[in-house]
């Protein structure tokens, strides 16, 4: 059955109402200002802390501001305008009035008190709440709304505030009750991945949200099958930034890449937050910044979002509209062709979950994108069917150390079909229970048994023998190779080819003592035949050695790796790092996307520099019988010897070279 959102040509604007910008609301310009700044789909506050409308429910306060258009209004104006209404929803906190009444629904620290935030309290997902008073909400909400979706806001078990202060895992009654029966145990004091008994707890949270996600997604489809639901029809997601945080560059690639999934078979929404962070909501962010990740969520998924507080008419700081407009009017030129891709890439990097900081898969993400080779992204808890792996050459697993049996099962047939699966790190020591292996989880890899997980080393390197260098061409003016402080000591089978060789512990100060004279036979790259495929196994986290000190030495490795043991053909050798490169499909056209990331600098972001004269080489079966650019570039290409080498003039912002 075809929903509203197959195929849809999804530009969201979020527009996040504080309560009084009901006060004063015009229906008929709110939606004409979405329409003309080019929007396809609206998300604004309904329900859950404060009702934005009449609600008749004794619990669910009814904001006092309700004095423009309300809600019904507002739904009717933009649906006139071709525009899809999303509510959104929290019920996360409820008011502190409401919590008198219902002590027993909110979140409780370990000493019993309550998390009161601005007169706002934090909920448990185990409380009545959550568990009932939230369905009587979404079911009012959504039976006198004619809304085409739902978003709930901040699900979960919350164990910070606004002010990122933390306050531990919750404690309430239910929670203590229901921990208990489940693990005969008592509570975490707080969240330690190194307490047994907080791996239970984790299995416990994610057994908790499951159930109630499952209730959630039976009681919204009861009302209509046609409301679009977050995290089951489509997936919303954020780049953003908060005081004091690192930069991420890639975040709207990443997040658009891991939403949508190989087969982007459902709708990306990775919304470029306008603002620098919870503090400074009325601020936004560079402006060169919300563009690029607009063309990095094109060019990764085809879908664009922007998130502001407040309306489009009354947001104070504009100084990003013109850039993300330009995006967005793009797309809709160019929407039909943007609304049915499915990429080509022939690598899929595992993440672990989609909010997770992971320095190990960022460093991959960063080598392969500098590297220009397009690439997918999947979530490990995803991975169930071998199918889903149709058409990958590689997958990468950086550091995945918790791998069930099943999906062990799966990377190994991977391999034996043909595959090669690069691992790194403590990959697969542990199953899905958190429970430590007697050995590694992955035959493909070609382990015997793992001997010693060593921490905080300080000077060991890997040294490339002579003997090798010609495998690694790129580091042949740099033979050795700095691994960062984890090393996995293992056993190979007689049958794996074992790479470098490791420099252990030896002084580093003062500079008179700064030598070494051991050289042991402990291999930094392990390569095993594995059927008609291969695994690939580098004992150490090189992503993160990369992510965190981002240095050439280790980029070059990790290439060499890539393209010299994996045999990754280079698809623009000459072409700068600064740019990313995609490709895509549909039934008819095959389009090569370039992002200009140029223009990020230390942590500030500014207009990309011009990049001319690129070359690409792509293999090809056949050849196109059209070529044509998208924003302005001029392109020559010839085929010789199952090549297309395509010349582009320049590159600016984005380039879109279509192969019909």
């Amino acid at each position: 059955m075809k929903h509203w959102w197959n195929g849809y040509p999804w530009r969201m604007i979020q527009t996040n109402f504080r309560e009084t910008d009901m006060e004063d609301i015009n229906a008929v310009s709110y939606a004409k200002e979405l329409k003309e700044f080019g929007a396809t789909v609206v998300l604004l506050n309904a329900a859950g802390i404060i009702a934005s409308y009449d609600s008749e429910l004794p619990f669910h306060p009814r904001s006092e501001y309700l004095n423009g258009d309300n809600l019904n209004k507002i739904i009717e104006e933009c649906h006139k305008e071709g525009i899809r209404v999303i509510a959104r929803t929290d019920f996360s906190k409820i008011r502190y009035s409401v919590y008198e009444q219902h002590p027993d629904w909110a979140y409780r620290t370990r000493e019993g008190k309550i998390v009161n935030y601005n007169g706002d309290v934090h909920t448990c997902p185990n409380g009545d709440y959550q568990q009932k008073y939230m369905f009587d909400i979404l079911k009012e909400v959504l039976t006198t709304h004619p809304f085409d979706g739902v978003f709930c806001n901040m699900s979960g078990f919350l164990v910070v505030d606004y002010s990122r202060t933390y306050h531990g895992p919750c404690h309430c009654e239910n929670c203590q009750r229901k921990f208990k029966e489940q693990y005969g145990l008592e509570l975490p004091e707080k969240d330690d991945p190194q307490d047994p008994v907080y791996k239970k707890y984790m299995l416990f949270k994610t057994n908790c949200e499951k159930e109630h996600k499952e209730r959630l997604h039976h009681l919204l489809k009861g009302i209509s099958p046609e409301i679009a639901v977050n995290g089951l029809d489509y997936i919303r997601c954020e780049s953003n930034t908060d005081i004091g945080r690192p930069q991420w560059q890639y975040s709207a690639s990443s997040n658009s890449r891991l939403i949508s999934g190989p087969s982007r078979t459902r709708p990306t929404d990775n919304a470029s937050v306008d603002f620098m962070g919870f503090r400074y909501r009325h601020v936004s962010v560079s402006p060169a910044l919300m563009e690029l990740r607009q063309w990095q969520n094109l060019a990764n998924a085809g879908s664009l979002s922007l998130y502001i507080m407040g309306r489009l008419d009354n947001h104070p700081d504009t100084s990003s509209y013109e850039a993300t407009k330009k995006v967005f009017q793009f797309h809709k030129e160019h929407e039909k062709l943007f609304s049915s891709l499915e990429s080509m890439a022939k690598v899929v990097v595992m993440r672990k979950a989609m909010w997770q900081n992971d320095p190990e898969v960022y460093g991959w993400i960063r080598a392969l994108t500098e590297s220009h080779i397009p690439f997918d992204e999947l979530r490990l808890m995803e991975l169930t069917d071998l199918d889903q792996l149709n058409g990958k050459e590689i997958v990468v697993l950086g550091d995945m150390k918790f791998l069930s049996d099943q999906q062990a099962q799966i990377l190994d047939n991977f391999a034996a079909n043909g595959g090669t699966v690069i691992a790194t790190g403590e990959t697969g020591l542990y199953d899905d229970q958190f429970r430590v292996r007697s050995g590694m989880a992955l035959n493909c890899l070609g382990i015997e048994k793992v001997k010693e997980i060593q921490n905080g080393l300080m000077s060991s390197i890997f040294e490339i023998p002579e003997a090798e260098k010609e495998l690694f061409p790129r580091c042949k003016q740099t033979p050795f190779i700095a691994p960062g402080p984890n090393l996995v000591s293992v056993q190979p089978k007689d049958t794996v080819q074992k790479y470098l060789q490791l420099i252990p512990e030896h002084p580093f100060g003062p500079p008179e003592r700064c030598y070494f004279n051991e050289v042991t036979q402990e291999p930094g790259i392990l390569v095993s035949k594995y059927h008609k495929g291969r695994g690939v196994y580098i004992p150490w986290q090189i992503g993160s050695f990369y992510r965190q000190e981002g240095y050439q030495n280790t980029l070059n490795m990790m290439q060499d790796i890539l393209f010299s043991l994996c045999g990754i053909e280079e698809l623009a050798p000459g072409l700068t790092p600064m740019v990313e490169v995609n490709i895509c499909r549909n039934e008819k056209k095959q389009i090569i996307q370039l992002v200009n990331n140029s223009g990020c600098f230390a942590n500030s972001y500014f207009s990309p520099v011009p990049i001319q004269n690129i070359t690409l080489c792509l293999k090809v079966q056949k050849e196109s019988a059209l070529i044509e650019t998208l924003r302005g570039g001029h392109v020559e290409y010839r085929y010789r010897d199952g090549y297309l080498t395509i010349n582009l003039d320049v590159l600016n912002e984005y380039e879109a070279i279509v192969l019909s």
